[in-house]
């Protein structure tokens, strides 16, 4: 229970100064950089504990299960934090670099919007089809079937896919970039630490049949 509430504390304490932030962020409101400094580490450093805790307490070491490096959606929040803290540390702090000014037109809430909703709509189908046989889409819990129907069809990881969809949207949407650029974290930790562990598993626990799925269907796309 201790665990649990204070993994809450956390989250929505991290939560809500994002909230406040991006308030000012996005909007017309003046601040000055030092109140845009503090605002920005209130609000990362403690999601960033969270993430440490959340790991720490329940990534566990059975055997029958796939040892990946960690729960994919803490992989995920970890980027976006990750991306947050150096965009905002650069900006009111460091002041080391500067996008190229370009790179504003990628800067839209209605594309970002639209790939948020793509990938909450991917993330759903696949959740979908996991719980319709009884499955747990963690990959710390032990697999007792492959899934190959629905979006299993066309994509081996469409869970991780729409991650990372949601990543870079996310970063459109807010107009800060870095939260975008840092999907390439994402993607490498979920295709060396997460999918190739994955694989390892499964083609251990399901022998051809799985290797036969890796045949007719992409690992992405």
């Amino acid at each position: 229970m201790f665990k649990k509430t204070l993994l809450y504390i956390l989250f929505f304490y991290a939560l809500g100064n994002y909230y406040i932030f991006y308030s000012w962020y996005l909007g017309d409101e003046q601040i000055i950089i030092e109140e845009a400094l503090k605002l920005s580490l209130k609000s990362c450093i403690p999601m960033f504990i969270f993430i440490i805790l959340t790991h720490y307490f329940y990534h566990t070491k059975n055997i029958d299960h796939a040892q990946v490096i960690s729960f994919p959606p803490i992989i995920l929040l970890f980027s976006i934090n990750l991306g947050f803290f150096i965009s905002t540390y650069n900006m009111y702090s460091l002041q080391i670099y500067n996008l190229p000014i370009f790179l504003d037109y990628f800067r839209s809430l209605t594309t970002g919007l639209i790939l948020v909703i793509l990938a909450i709509v991917l993330l759903y189908i696949s959740v979908r089809q996991f719980n319709s046989y009884n499955e747990d889409p963690n990959p710390i819990s032990p697999s007792s079937r492959i899934i190959m129907k629905s979006i299993y069809q066309y994509s081996r990881n469409p869970m991780y896919l729409g991650m990372i969809i949601f990543q870079i949207g996310l970063g459109l949407m807010l107009s800060m970039l870095h939260i975008s650029f840092f999907t390439v974290l994402t993607y490498f930790l979920f295709r060396y630490f997460v999918i190739a562990p994955e694989e390892k598993y499964l083609e251990q626990k399901f022998k051809q049949d799985y290797i036969e799925y890796k045949r007719k269907v992409r690992r992405w796309f």
